[in-house]
């Protein structure tokens, strides 16, 4: 008798439970942005255009620090959105 399968396998990240921690890891960067831009979506076309009505005062100045970790997560998830269009 076959014991139970402990995890999925994922071509790309080896197991279901590595792609989970990928998928957290850039979740967690697009909360941080979120605490900063709200949770309202915008139209990408909109926003490459810069036709949408700003909502950041324009003296917003907080400045971001990313961690090496942090900037490679977020260059993976830029990269696959890249992929896609």
């Amino acid at each position: 008798m076959p014991g139970p399968v402990s995890d999925s396998y994922d071509p790309e990240f080896s197991t279901g439970a590595r792609a989970t921690a990928v998928r957290e890891a850039i979740m967690e960067q697009r909360d941080r942005i979120t605490n900063v831009l709200g949770d309202k979506l915008l139209p990408i076309v909109d926003i490459a255009e810069d036709d949408f009505d700003h909502t950041l005062p324009n003296n917003f100045t907080k400045r971001f620090v990313f961690n090496e970790r942090e900037l490679r997560v977020i260059r993976f998830a830029l990269n696959r959105a890249i992929e896609t269009i």
